[in-house]
């Protein structure tokens, strides 16, 4: 019996999946390589660097049998590279949701790193309008303005409301994560390959510190790095929320003599060992012995817990659950 043309390609885009997705990293993989690069101190090694590459056709491929579905767009347009590509995945993503808040701002930040300054301002005075107390919106405002040599000062009245610092990464993440499993990922590797702590957000914030340093930039600026470092999902947050507050700061006058700043400074160098050794003990005491559905759930844990509390919960698991060592 013959198939129906539509069946047939439904068939046969199903085997290609299928075959290509024997070929995506594994859990194995990735162990392998990771604790190859701890025994030889390698950051980046060429086999980390293959696995890390995710399969570009693949995600278009599932944008194009799934027209109506917004996060995979929006999770597309985070993962390609290509602006093209980028900016008409982000336009579909808004369209299809009606302007959604989250991805408006990611939009905003994406455009305004491409030089795309009219396009990234268009959607940075949206989401002042409608997410008015998130300081992201009007920092790409300010990094634009700076960009064009412009005085960075807001033609209106200064956005004293805005006091929180909203990436929308968790959002983001989700929606990478759900793509990459359509792709064909594990639900490991699709955690491992979908979680990025650091944005075009964060980028612009970290620029926005180079003086010359306007006093509108500079409050919002604080504002933002008070809420990065105690509201935060990723610990990479904390750190850029601790690197903008150093700056800003600095800025004070007589700041080098100053004990309230020296304090604060001491303060955070005692955080910044804390998080150095909470990794170092997950990484040599507890990724290394983690099942692969430990893992999974550690991921799922550091987007609804935060980075931390996801990294203390599963070291708890892991020796909960080890098994008893030789003689005890």
């Amino acid at each position: 019996m013959l198939m129906r043309p539509k069946t047939f390609l439904v068939v046969l885009t199903l085997t290609l999946v299928s075959a290509w997705a024997d070929d995506l990293p594994t859990f194995d993989d990735f162990r392998r390589i990771d604790r190859t690069r701890r025994l030889t101190g390698q950051m980046q090694t060429a086999e980390l660097l293959a696995v890390n590459q995710i399969n570009t056709e693949l995600i278009l491929g599932v944008v194009r049998q799934n027209t109506n579905d917004a996060q995979f767009a929006w999770g597309a347009a985070e993962m390609v590279t290509r602006w093209p590509d980028k900016r008409t995945l982000f336009e579909t993503a808004l369209q299809l949701t009606t302007n959604n808040i989250a991805i408006a701002n990611r939009f905003a930040c994406a455009a305004a790193q491409q030089g795309e300054y009219d396009l990234a301002l268009k959607w940075a005075w949206f989401c002042e309008e409608k997410d008015s107390d998130n300081t992201m919106p009007w920092l790409v405002e300010l990094w634009v303005l700076g960009a064009r040599k412009q005085p960075q000062e807001f033609t209106g009245k200064e956005p004293l409301w805005a006091t929180v610092f909203r990436d929308y990464s968790v959002e983001a993440t989700l929606a990478r994560i759900r793509l990459l499993e359509r792709v064909g990922y594990s639900p490991y590797a699709a955690r491992r390959l979908g979680f990025k702590p650091d944005s075009e957000a964060l980028i612009i914030a970290r620029e926005l510190i180079r003086p010359p340093l306007a006093e509108a930039t500079q409050r919002l600026l604080k504002e933002s790095a008070t809420y990065l470092q105690f509201r935060r999902p990723f610990l990479l947050s904390e750190l850029v929320g601790q690197t903008i507050e150093h700056a800003v700061l600095m800025r004070r006058p007589n700041a080098e003599k100053s004990m309230e700043v020296r304090v604060r400074f001491n303060e955070m160098d005692e955080r910044r060992e804390e998080l150095k050794q909470l990794y170092g003990a997950l990484e040599h005491n507890t990724v290394d012995f983690a099942t692969e559905k430990q893992m999974v759930e550690y991921f799922n844990d550091v987007l609804a817990l935060g980075e931390e509390d996801a990294m203390k919960k599963l070291a708890v698991t892991v020796q909960q659950l080890a098994p008893p060592t030789r003689g005890h």
